[in-house]
């Protein structure tokens, strides 16, 4: 890591730092990501009507790019085909039959699956993805990109222990790393809620299982391109954090993992156990002694 010198940088109040805009975009991590795969067709619904999906359909639909193995149909819910460079790389599979789930993702009264799949390039495990799946004139098909889990949990590697879907969302329970571990055993564990935007699954809220005094984090209040402002509150643009939690980069550095405590309306992000800086939601009345300057609301 370089320059950690650099943090913390003080988020202190939304007068001290602006959130100029806000991007809801996952991260890519250094870990194994997917290939690029085609957009799915429109999720609009057609004027011939369409029937809700069934779990049992999952195991002969055909997948995007996963883990650098080109786009397939699979068999009884593993890909017949092989990795292009590497020979002993584990094929995407359907990792676990209680890890398919259906609901109403999209908005259009007809339910959609969501299924984790399993695949790595040989050697050490990778991180999992879930692929979602809606129905077409034309059958089961895939819906978006595969979302990559290692995105919300630092890189851990292995399966999630639950799937489900809650109130128009997935609700997955996934291991995660913290700082320092070995990304094949970590200690750490989350609840993350998924939703679909339209394009893709986004992550909006992330619940610390492992340390419940956390709180649980709105990625929407964090998520989005921090710069300071300047005496004469004008926006700093030389120094500005880009977070997609739980990933921070800025230009010139390393990416870095965040880690979070929230608590009423504040959220206080951290990298490496040192504080990064506290976002609080606007109207909040505080007072700081030590920057009698700084508005209190």
């Amino acid at each position: 890591m370089k320059n950690r010198q650099k943090f913390p940088i003080v988020f202190s109040l939304l007068a001290a730092l602006t959130l100029v805009g806000c991007s809801t975009n996952s991260p890519s991590l250094e870990a194994p990501s997917s290939s690029t795969a085609p957009s799915s067709a429109s999720t609009a619904p057609s004027s011939t009507a369409l029937t809700d999906l069934s779990a049992d359909m999952v195991a002969s639909a055909s997948i995007p790019s996963m883990c650098g193995f080109p786009a397939g149909k699979l068999s009884k819910g593993v890909l017949q085909k092989k990795h292009p460079e590497y020979p002993n790389a584990s094929v995407p599979s359907l990792a676990d039959s209680k890890l398919i789930v259906a609901g109403d993702l999209t908005g259009d009264g007809v339910k959609d699956l969501a299924a984790v799949f399993y695949c790595d390039k040989g050697g050490v495990s990778w991180p999992s993805h879930i692929q979602l799946f809606q129905n077409t004139a034309k059958g089961i098909a895939a819906l978006g990109k595969p979302f990559l889990m290692g995105d919300i949990t630092g890189g851990a590697r292995g399966i999630p222990s639950s799937l489900k879907f809650v109130n128009g969302q997935l609700e997955v329970v996934d291991r995660q790393l913290l700082p320092m571990e070995p990304a094949a055993a970590p200690s750490g564990k989350i609840k993350a809620s998924l939703k679909w935007d339209g394009k893709k699954l986004i992550t909006t809220e992330i619940q610390d299982l492992a340390h419940p005094k956390n709180g649980t984090l709105k990625t929407a209040t964090v998520n989005g391109t921090w710069c300071q402002l300047t005496k004469e509150s004008k926006i700093d643009n030389k120094d500005c954090l880009e977070i997609s939690y739980p990933q921070l980069t800025q230009k010139g550095e390393d990416p870095r993992t965040l880690s979070y405590s929230s608590n009423n309306d504040f959220t206080e992000l951290s990298y490496f156990d040192a504080p990064l800086g506290v976002v609080y939601q606007p109207g909040v009345k505080i007072q700081d002694p030590a920057n009698p300057s700084v508005p209190t609301a």
